[in-house]
């Protein structure tokens, strides 16, 4: 009975302030003086979870150390509290990391092989390094580098020093990223430790040097491997080795004791029997993979950068109907304005991109044409070569006294942007790995709300009118290049129609230019549009789905007969001319450069930008100033609503009656247009296809 009590009493070990009680060992500590935040003569008391006297003695070395090192350069006071938590949080993360590493041994399945024991050397010597030299010092390991010189000093043999370095490459890459160092200040927030960039540094080299010694503890984990056939363990080569003298190596101290000294400090390596496990871990546990993974297995996916164009299509696939034409298209020019980027200076892969090299688009951006993307000749331009053209578009202006066309606009480079964001999530999403990247300080900001009513021109009923004494209206040469010139003909197409619509209506341009002749229907009211998405294009979003009443004009000018002739000659789309036989192609741009032109020599000096977008502000505007409710206005062109709940949950949108009343309040301006028998193109009356398609130069732009 005597022997079973004493099995319950606390045991004394020969680590400094480590106890056993029953088979659990527990770690109690004086709380120092110098925190005086804390009553004198305090305790820490805390149970280690395990019954492994190995595991124990490293734990409770390393937050005695842990203590020693808070007590001599922590300048803050620091409450029981927040040490208990501290202390706490080492003996969880030093608990998961050995059972991470013996985890990662037995899963390779070769616990006699020395290779294994000697890769996690390796990589221990990789962490030594960044410890002692951190991570701002690029060492090179090669000649006189002082890197090389430490591990020589210490007895490393040149057979391991190729890799020893590859690991310590890599792992420098990575701290420098945003995410690593994101890690330290996280967890020091969690411990209310100041943000100061020392406390960052030591935070890092207690990081480095904790996972050095937990690599170079290898007594467990490879206890059946022989040491004689290592020189890392100071046995011989496994393999034909070169001539290397040994050199002894000297007394060390602890790494939390290298963090401590001061800079000028010699700091000696640790002896090989009395490792002390000390480190404050303080990033999430990346998992055994990193602990001591065979470097071979640590190969980063990285996409070539001559593959950019081809991952950027497997993107634009992956969204399928969740992006259109246009979109897909903004998106392929981003990434080839990237890739050109990348290649000027002299970037492979993803793996070496930098946010470096995104300030550089950034830059990029503003030294290009901005209808780079129109012409084929500078599409096929190096980003230096396009930038050149750039300088010199400018030294041309600057000589004609002109407003030089070099600089994309700050709304561009955002959708630029959004784009970029859209691929390299595609990139991580598919496992290539990327470095953390920010769009602080590069994304030019969104204007602000008040600014936002000045940027488009709203036209009022009487600047518009002068577009229907066109000879598009009065009568044209021909159907052609005479369109714009006075003659006898009058023809029936989108020319003639969706300036009338866009003038009433002020709908999108494509919603109106994709309109199926199904999409024409009629209620008791009259006639009515059905804006939906259909076989010739999508609407750009839920609330573009409406309902519209035809105008009375519109009626009166022969639409309904115009599109009665068209389904006589099989046509599915109301305005068939605006449609390639050879490439898909984006109606609304074809009839923006057909209609453009006459819009110019119509309004001559009085033209305004962003032509046929400004239709649909000018009809909003005009029916705001006639009283029309903002929310009936948003309903008619397909705009949602920045009402409360009543506009947006608990209401329907406007119905047709409701439109027709507010739409009536829009000037009749097209009342001189006379209306002729309907006469529709030549080509489009004999079912031709239409003379201006060309063939795609783009594979994904071709009609199937």
């Amino acid at each position: 009975m005597a022997g079973k009590g004493n099995n319950l009493m606390a045991i004394r070990h020969d680590v400094e302030n480590l106890t056993r009680r029953g088979n659990i060992f527990y770690w109690r500590a004086r709380v120092p003086s110098a925190f005086e935040k804390c009553k004198p003569g305090s305790r820490l008391s805390l149970s280690l979870h395990c019954s492994d006297h190995k595991k124990a003695q490293a734990i409770g070395r390393k937050l005695n150390m842990l203590v020693a090192e808070l007590k001599l350069k922590r300048k803050e006071p620091m409450s029981k509290a927040q040490l208990q938590k501290l202390c706490e949080h080492e003996r969880d993360m030093m608990l998961m990391h050995l059972e991470d590493v013996s985890m990662v041994a037995r899963r390779y399945g070769r616990p006699a092989d020395i290779s294994e024991l000697e890769m996690d050397l390796e990589n221990g010597w990789a962490y030594r390094l960044l410890g002692m030299f951190g991570i701002t010092h690029h060492l090179t390991l090669k000649d006189d580098c002082r890197g090389l010189a430490y591990l020589k000093q210490n007895g490393v043999p040149d057979s391991h020093i190729v890799a020893i370095g590859s690991n310590y490459f890599e792992l420098l890459h990575e701290a420098n990223t945003r995410g690593f160092k994101k890690g330290i200040q996280r967890l020091m927030h969690l411990f209310e430790i100041s943000r100061h960039p020392l406390n960052e540094e030591k935070a890092m080299k207690a990081y480095f040097s904790g996972r050095a010694e937990a690599l170079f503890d290898v007594s467990e984990r490879h206890s059946l491997a022989d040491r004689d056939l290592s020189e890392l363990t100071g046995g011989p080569a496994s393999r034909p080795q070169p001539a290397f003298t040994e050199v002894a190596p000297r007394k060390t101290t602890s790494p939390l004791s290298e963090i401590a000294a001061p800079a000028d400090e010699v700091v000696e390596p640790l002896k090989p029997e009395a490792r002390p496990i000390l480190a404050l871990d303080l990033t999430p546990s990346p998992g055994p993979a990193t602990i001591n993974e065979p470097v071979e297995e640590k190969t980063r996916l990285v996409v070539p950068v001559a593959e950019f164009e081809a991952e950027c299509e497997k993107l634009v696939k992956n969204m399928d109907e969740a992006w259109d034409e246009t979109t897909a298209r903004d998106a392929r020019a981003l990434v080839r304005i990237f890739k050109g980027v990348l290649e000027e200076h002299g970037v492979e892969h993803t793996g070496q991109i930098t946010q470096f090299h995104l300030g550089k688009l950034r830059q990029h951006f503003n030294d290009i044409p901005v209808n780079w993307g129109k012409s084929a000749r500078m599409r096929a331009m190096s980003a230096p070569e396009l930038r050149a053209e750039g300088e010199m578009l400018r030294e041309r202006a600057k000589t004609e006294g002109k407003e030089a066309t070099v600089g994309l606009k700050a709304a561009t480079i955002r959708k630029h942007f959004g784009n970029l964001n859209h691929f390299l999530k595609h990139v991580r999403g598919h496992g290539f790995e990327l470095d953390d990247w920010t769009f602080d300080g590069l994304r030019p900001k969104k204007p602000k709300i008040g600014s936002v009513r000045k940027q488009q021109h709203k036209p009022k009923p009487d600047e518009i009118k002068p577009i229907f004494s066109s000879p598009i209206y009065t009568g044209s040469l021909d159907h052609d290049r005479g369109r714009k010139k006075p003659g006898p003909h009058v023809f029936h197409d989108a020319a003639y129609f969706l300036p009338v619509m866009f003038s009433y209506l002020g709908a999108r341009r494509l919603e109106f230019a994709g309109l199926a002749l199904d999409d024409v229907a009629e209620d008791d009211g009259g006639l009515v549009l059905i804006l939906r998405t259909n076989k010739f294009r999508r609407l750009k979003t839920e609330q573009s789905e409406r309902l519209l009443p035809v105008p009375e004009e519109l009626v009166r000018l022969g639409f309904l007969d115009y599109c009665a002739s068209l389904q006589k000659l099989g046509y599915e789309a109301v305005f068939p001319e605006l449609f390639s036989d050879k490439t898909l192609n984006d109606p609304g741009d074809r009839f923006y450069d057909v209609f453009l032109p006459i819009m110019k020599q119509c309004l001559g000096e009085k033209m305004w930008e962003r032509a046929l977008h400004a239709f649909r502000h000018g009809m909003a505007d005009t029916l705001l100033q006639a009283g029309v409710p903002p929310l009936v206005i948003d309903d008619i062109s397909g705009r949602l609503s920045q009402g409360g709940e009543t506009s947006l949950r608990y209401t329907n949108p406007a119905g047709l009656p409701l439109m027709r009343d507010a739409l009536s309040k829009y000037p009749i301006i097209t009342a001189g247009i006379e209306p002729k028998p309907i006469k529709l193109l030549p080509w489009i009356e004999q079912r031709l296809p239409p003379p201006w398609a060309r063939e795609a130069k783009n594979e994904a732009r071709r009609r199937k």
